[in-house]
């Protein structure tokens, strides 16, 4: 128990170094200012800052990803997993996370690090969330890492 809280808190320490790098992009994305930047046919636009070396991310593949989420208007933190000290499972293609998430996370490798900007239609749309973090019709970004691809 102890050897998992201490890793938590390792996790944790990391995700202020991460939240500052992801303001950062988001700020320069918001900007204008990134080069690099690709785009997918559905409208995904994506940074792969370290390509991973691990297995390639696919449909049915269990993984786990840290994160880091912001409206990519006005860099409004609405959600990370750092802070848990741990990142979120989920079948990948099997409808358990938005739709920006499933397209994204096949584009890595086990062990990358990217940054997502997520059109509304590919996140949460014209409703928004129900609590109201994510306004309707709003540009996600999301700073992750694929630590884990379970084939």
């Amino acid at each position: 128990m102890a050897k998992l809280e201490a890793k938590r808190d390792v996790v944790r320490v990391r995700g202020e170094e991460r939240r500052t790098f992801a303001e950062d992009i988001r700020n320069q994305y918001a900007a204008g200012k990134l080069g690099e930047v690709q785009t997918t046919e559905t409208g995904l636009k994506y940074i792969i800052h370290e390509e991973g070396t691990g297995e390639q991310a696919q449909a049915g593949d269990r993984v786990t990803v840290q994160y880091i989420g912001q409206l990519a208007e006005d860099g409004k933190l609405f959600d990370q997993s750092f802070e848990r000290g741990e990142g979120i499972p989920f079948q990948l293609g099997a409808r358990q996370v938005i739709p920006g998430w499933d397209e994204g996370i096949a584009l890595l490798k086990e062990g990358a690090k990217a940054t997502f900007f997520i059109p509304s239609d590919l996140g949460y749309g014209a409703q928004g969330t129900p609590d109201g973090s994510i306004p309707p019709g709003a540009e996600l970004a999301f700073y992750v890492e694929l630590e884990k691809v379970t084939k």
